[in-house]
C-alpha cells in the first residue's frame, strides 16, 4: 500500500468479495475496509490527455461529474472505465470521509446507511447527466442519515435491566395445533420450518410462495391469547369481523398500550401503542420457510410482552424523524427495529405519537394492570 498524491490517504487494493463478507472466522483479525483504492492510473492519463487536472477532479466531485459527462468515450475502454470508477469512488470518499470500499456484485463505496455501486454511477453520469443535482442533494443528506442511524443503533443496544414486568399468575398455555400436511410437486411432504436444513434455498424460492393456508392454525392461538389476556388483565376486548372477513380484536387496557389484532388464515397483524406495527409471518416466500409454529411463537411473544410492559417506542429519532421500537421479553430477550414510520401514517397521527411518547419514561409503555384475584 502506498500514500496517494491525489487522495488524502493510503491506497489499498480493491477488496474482494471474501474480504467484504460479514462473516469473519473467530481466529481472524478483522481488517478495516479501505477508504481509497488503487488502480485508477489509466483514468488519470485519460484526464491529462483531455486537458484536465486530475488533482482538481479528485478534490471536486462535481467537477469530476461534469468531466465524465463531457467524455462518454471513456466508457469505450474497459480498462479506462474501471479506472474511472475507482477514481470516482475515491472522490466520493473524500466528500464523505466515513465511506469505505466493499465488493458485492460490483465495487461499492459507502457506509451502513448508503452504498453506491461506482460502475453503475459512472454509467449514470454518462447517460443521465441531469441526475447531477439529485445526487448532490443525496450526498448532502448522507451525514445526517449516518448520525440518525448511529442514534438508532445506540437505542437498539441499550442495556435495559429495570423493566417492571407484570405477568399473569398462570402462564399462557398454547392450545395444541392441528397442522395439515402439504406436499411438493414430487409428492413429498413439505417440512415447513426446517425445509432447507443443511443447505441454502434455491434462488427461485425467494420469489415463490406456496400454501399460505398453512398459517390458518395460528387463528386458534390468537383466540386463546386474547382469552388469556382478558382473563388476567384489566382490559376491554371487542371482537369483530372486517369487510374482508378478517378477525379483528381491539384490546383496550386501563393502563399500558392498547392493541389491535387483525388475523386471517394467512397472517396476523398487530398494532399497539402509538406507532408499533408488526405482521407475522414477516415474509411468506418459500425461502424464508415460516411455519404455523414459528408464527405462533412470534405472535405469542409479542402480545404477552406488550401486556407485561415490554414495549418501547421512541419517536422522533434524529433529524429524519425515525421510529425505534423494541419488544422486551421476560427472560431478557426480544427484538428491536428502526426506520421511518410507514408512508401511510397521517401527519396528525405522528404529531399525537410525539406527544404521547414524550410522556413515557424513555419510551417504555407501562404494563397492563392485573385483575383482582377471584374469590
Amino acid at each position: 500500500m502506498t500514500m496517494s498524491d491525489l487522495f488524502p490517504g493510503i491506497l489499498a487494493p480493491m477488496p474482494d468479495a471474501a474480504a467484504s463478507a460479514i462473516l469473519i472466522w473467530p481466529s481472524a483479525d478483522p481488517v478495516a475496509p479501505p477508504r481509497f483504492v488503487d488502480g485508477f492510473a489509466p483514468f488519470v492519463a485519460f484526464a491529462r490527455d483531455a486537458g484536465a487536472d486530475p488533482a482538481v477532479l479528485a478534490a471536486d466531485l462535481f467537477a469530476l461529474w461534469d468531466f465524465v459527462a463531457a467524455h462518454p468515450d471513456l466508457l469505450a475502454s474497459a480498462e479506462t472505465a474501471d479506472a474511472a470508477a475507482r477514481f470516482l469512488g475515491n472522490a466520493i470518499a473524500v466528500v464523505h470521509p466515513a465511506a469505505t470500499w466493499r465488493m458485492t456484485s460490483e465495487p461499492e463505496v459507502g457506509t451502513s446507511t448508503m452504498s453506491i455501486p461506482v460502475a453503475g454511477l459512472l454509467r449514470t453520469i454518462v447517460e443521465h447527466p441531469e441526475h447531477r443535482e439529485p445526487f448532490r442533494e443525496m450526498l448532502a443528506s448522507w451525514p445526517q442519515t449516518d448520525r440518525d442511524d448511529q442514534e438508532l443503533a445506540a437505542l437498539a443496544h441499550d442495556d435495559i435491566d429495570d423493566v417492571d414486568f407484570v405477568v399473569a399468575p398462570v402462564p399462557f398455555a398454547r392450545p395444541a395445533l392441528s397442522l395439515p400436511e402439504f406436499v411438493d410437486d414430487d409428492g413429498h411432504v413439505i417440512d415447513y420450518g426446517s425445509r432447507w436444513s443443511g443447505g441454502s434455498p434455491p434462488d427461485d424460492a425467494y420469489s415463490r410462495t406456496s400454501h399460505l393456508e398453512r398459517f390458518a392454525p395460528v387463528l386458534t392461538v390468537v383466540d386463546a391469547l386474547v382469552d388469556h389476556l382478558e382473563s388476567w388483565y384489566v382490559v376491554d376486548v371487542d371482537r369483530g369481523i372486517d369487510a374482508q372477513g378478517a378477525r379483528v380484536f381491539h384490546l383496550r387496557p386501563t393502563t399500558g398500550a392498547a392493541i389491535t389484532i387483525t388475523a386471517t388464515a394467512e397472517s396476523v397483524g398487530i398494532e399497539a401503542g402509538a406507532l408499533f406495527h408488526d405482521i407475522a409471518p414477516g415474509c411468506t416466500c418459500d425461502a424464508c420457510d415460516e411455519s404455523a409454529l414459528t408464527v405462533a411463537d412470534h405472535v405469542e411473544e409479542t402480545l404477552l410482552s406488550i401486556a407485561a410492559g415490554g414495549l418501547r417506542e421512541v419517536f422522533p429519532v434524529g433529524q429524519r424523524r425515525w421510529l425505534h421500537t423494541r419488544i422486551r421479553t421476560q427472560d431478557g430477550g426480544g427484538r428491536s427495529s428502526g426506520g421511518e414510520p410507514g408512508p401511510s401514517v397521517p401527519p396528525e397521527t405522528l404529531e399525537a405519537a410525539t406527544e404521547i411518547l414524550a410522556g413515557l419514561p424513555e419510551g417504555w409503555w407501562p404494563a397492563w394492570s392485573l385483575r383482582a384475584p377471584r374469590n
